[in-house]
């Protein structure tokens, strides 16, 4: 009972946070402030947000090269950073240094050693051409700006045949909804693949074509 009260105290915070967030971005893209990471690192945040869902969802393998725009502290990419060892590794972009430097603390207290963070801006080519087998966005394509730019640059970071996976998670401020994914998506080049969950927590994959 007690855990349980917890757990429904931790989803009414997140909710409200979400909503004054929401309202704060209405006129400009706010990317998750740093002090709000730790929020995230949490089992609780784990089972709410589902880390172990949206990772299957995506359909990590072993020896992967994949890459996470916006990973923050790393919630999806530590694990995931797990998922594709042996031979495997992971890369996170993010616009924030406070970010950056926290995705690096929470590495290294993880033990994980096959990651790397790079501070850049998702728009911009900072990583090699066809150079990944996967690239993942967790609610994050909201948070920038120039998402036909980001989309296209992920595109471009991919191999041949590879997937670009985007989770979204109502009501995360920055909540795009499954048409509009979809439609800047294949804007951008890719083409579905498939379709994971109902509208408010939903993951789809796409191919590179």
């Amino acid at each position: 009972m007690k855990a349980l009260k917890v757990l429904v105290k931790s989803l009414l915070i997140l909710v409200g946070i979400g909503l004054i967030w929401r309202w704060l971005s209405r006129n400009r893209s706010l990317p998750c402030p740093t002090w709000l990471s730790s929020l995230l690192d949490s089992r609780w945040s784990d089972r709410l947000l589902g880390t172990q869902t949206t990772l299957d969802r995506i359909g990590l393998r072993p020896g992967q090269r994949v890459l996470e725009i916006g990973p923050g502290p790393g919630r999806l990419l530590i694990p995931a950073a797990k998922r594709v060892l042996p031979g495997g590794e992971a890369v996170g972009l993010d616009i924030q240094p406070g970010m950056i430097e926290r995705l690096k603390a929470y590495a290294t207290r993880a033990g994980v050693s096959n990651l790397t963070a790079i501070l850049g801006d998702a728009i911009k080519p900072n990583v090699p051409a066809e150079s990944f087998d996967v690239v993942f966005l967790c609610t994050a394509l909201g948070e920038i700006p120039n998402r036909e730019a980001a989309l296209r640059q992920s595109h471009t970071a991919l191999k041949p045949g590879g997937v670009l996976s985007i989770t979204e998670i109502f009501p995360d401020p920055h909540y795009q909804s499954r048409a509009m994914v979809r439609r800047l998506t294949e804007a951008a080049g890719f083409q579905l693949k498939e379709l994971h969950g109902l509208w408010y927590f939903f993951t789809a994959n796409f191919i590179k074509s």
